[in-house]
């Protein structure tokens, strides 16, 4: 018995941190999108009292307190991620909320506990605040209260965009745990709601992201030159958080990026999924 889900990977454009009295009423407001790049899981019940973990997860460990969460065990889980880690790609989010939505699809439990334990999983784990809540519905997302039961505002969106990732990654929890830095980010994030509210536009996400990550002081010296020269091509921003941009793709975008890793996938309007389910 087996199920295979998929989760699309998140890029956050600007946030502010929102700490609540647990896990389930913590989170971020704030915006992004998601990808058609992602995370495959595929969880196979094999018996016993152990859960394994294989693939390109990394140490697997928010997606092991996830299905701790979910109380299951005697299953062997498979990842396969089709972006890197620790680049503001929302990963660990998407293969744990991929892999508890197979899990969840196996012991016959609503896709909305996946959800939940994964969000809890990432916000206990530091691994993030608003990501799975944005994978699990997809598209252009607003987080306009946070938490797992705040309220999100989706837009759908055909764009095709550009990832590319500049140097090394970046551990969410080394900023997280930081106060002088949250202080400056949730400055700056709430600054940028407000303008982005005015104009809620694809294109607005992108120029707002990009001066949200100056003014919280997250692009580095290096990211802030590339994307002073992406955006005389187009639109460009800083992934929250990593080494890393996303940009509007355009022939002229493409051959910039070009030099470095980059990925071209578009706007995934579905979100979180089960594939498919082999029971007897």
């Amino acid at each position: 018995m087996k199920a295979v889900a998929f989760s699309p990977a998140h890029v956050t454009g600007f946030f502010e941190i929102c700490y609540g009295e647990d896990e389930k009423s913590t989170g971020s407001r704030g915006a992004g999108i998601c990808l058609s790049l992602g995370s495959y899981a595929e969880v196979e019940r094999v018996g016993g009292d152990g859960i394994s973990i294989e693939g390109n997860a990394g140490e697997g460990n928010v997606t092991m307190e996830a299905m701790k969460e979910l109380g299951i065990n005697g299953v062997k889980i498979r990842i396969r991620n089709q972006l890197p880690l620790s680049q503001g790609f929302g990963m660990s989010a998407s293969s744990t909320l991929a892999s508890s939505l197979a899990a969840c699809h196996l012991f016959s439990l609503p896709p909305e506990k996946a959800l939940e334990v994964t969000h809890v999983a990432e916000v206990r784990m530091k691994g993030g605040l608003g990501d799975a809540i944005s994978s699990f519905g997809g598209g252009m997302e607003i987080r306009k209260k946070p938490g797992l039961y705040g309220t999100v505002e989706r837009k759908e969106c055909t764009k095709k965009v550009v990832v590319a990732v500049l140097g090394e990654s970046i551990k969410t929890h080394e900023i997280l745990k930081n106060e002088r830095m949250v202080e400056k980010i949730n400055e700056a994030g709430r600054e940028a709601m407000k303008l982005f509210l005015k104009n809620p536009s694809i294109e607005n996400l992108f120029h707002i992201s990009y001066e949200f990550s100056l003014s919280a002081g997250l692009a580095n010296e290096k990211i802030s030159r590339i994307l002073r020269e992406a955006n005389k091509i187009g639109r460009a921003a800083m992934c929250m958080l990593g080494n890393s941009i996303f940009a509007i793709h355009s022939k002229e975008m493409l051959k910039f990026l070009s030099r470095y890793e980059h990925y071209e996938c578009f706007i995934d309007n579905e979100g979180a999924r089960v594939l498919a389910s082999f029971l007897p």
